[in-house]
C-alpha cells in the first residue's frame, strides 16, 4: 500500500524548513521562477538546502526552463527533484540527474490525458494566467477527469487544514501539495497550519490501512 506524503511550497527560510521537517513533512518545494512571490534566490536555496537531513526530498519549481536551465538549478542549489511547468526544449524528464514532478495547470472542466515523459510524479494544479501554483485557487475535485495512476498524481491548489481531508477522500492522490494553505503571508509558514495539513495526512493514511485489515 502506498501512503500519501505532503508537501509544503514556496519554502524561503531555514527555520521554516527545519521546523516543517520535524514535523515529519518529506517534501520541500523552493520556487526559482522570479515572478513568484515565494521566489528564493538559487545560493540562499541552497544555504537551507545543505542544513536539513539527507532524507528531505527537496524540490526545485522551474517555470518554461531549457534543459539547461534546469541542469544549471540542480547544480547550483542541490535540488534533488525538479518540478517542472511546460518545458522549453526537451520533453524527456529522463535526461535529468534528478527525479522529476511534471507540473500542469488545468482549466475549470478540462480534461487531462496523460503521457508519460519519464516523471516520477505528475502535478495537477488550478489554472491561473499569470501565476504558476501557490494561487489558492481549487481544482474541482468531483470532477476531475485525469488519467494519471493515482499512485504518480500529485494533487494541488487550494488546499488548507479545512478542506485536506475532502481533497483526500475524493482524490486519493500520492502527494498532496500546498503553498498558500501552509502560510500567514508569502513565502512564510505557519507551523500549526502545517502541522494540521501533515495531521490530515497521517490521519488519512491510518484509515486506508485499516481498511486493509
Amino acid at each position: 500500500m502506498a501512503f500519501v506524503r505532503l508537501k509544503i511550497c514556496g519554502i524561503t527560510a531555514l527555520r521554516d524548513a527545519v521546523q516543517i521537517t520535524e514535523l515529519g513533512v518529506p517534501f520541500l518545494g523552493f520556487n526559482f521562477y522570479p515572478a513568484s512571490k515565494r521566489y528564493i534566490a538559487p545560493e540562499h536555496a541552497r544555504q537551507i538546502i545543505e542544513n536539513l537531513p539527507a532524507a528531505v526530498h527537496t524540490v526545485g519549481i522551474l517555470v518554461r526552463p531549457t534543459l539547461e536551465e534546469c541542469l544549471m538549478a540542480v547544480k547550483a542549489t542541490g535540488v534533488k527533484w525538479l518540478q517542472i511547468y511546460d518545458p522549453q526544449d526537451f520533453d524527456d524528464f529522463t535526461k535529468l540527474p534528478v527525479q522529476v514532478i511534471a507540473a500542469y495547470r488545468l482549466k475549470k472542466g478540462e480534461c487531462f490525458e496523460y503521457r508519460d515523459k519519464g516523471e516520477q510524479y505528475v502535478l495537477l494544479d488550478a489554472f491561473h494566467p499569470d501565476e504558476f501554483g501557490g494561487t489558492g485557487s481549487s481544482l474541482d475535485w468531483d470532477g476531475l477527469t485525469s488519467s494519471v495512476p493515482k499512485t504518480k498524481l500529485a494533487l494541488a491548489g487550494g488546499i488548507t487544514p479545512g478542506n485536506i481531508e475532502q481533497a483526500l477522500e475524493i482524490v486519493g492522490p500520492a502527494i498532496i501539495d500546498v503553498a498558500s494553505g501552509s502560510e500567514h503571508s508569502p513565502g512564510r509558514k505557519d507551523l500549526q497550519k502545517t502541522l494540521a495539513l501533515q495531521k490530515a495526512v497521517m490521519r488519512y493514511n491510518l484509515r486506508q490501512l485499516s481498511s486493509k485489515y
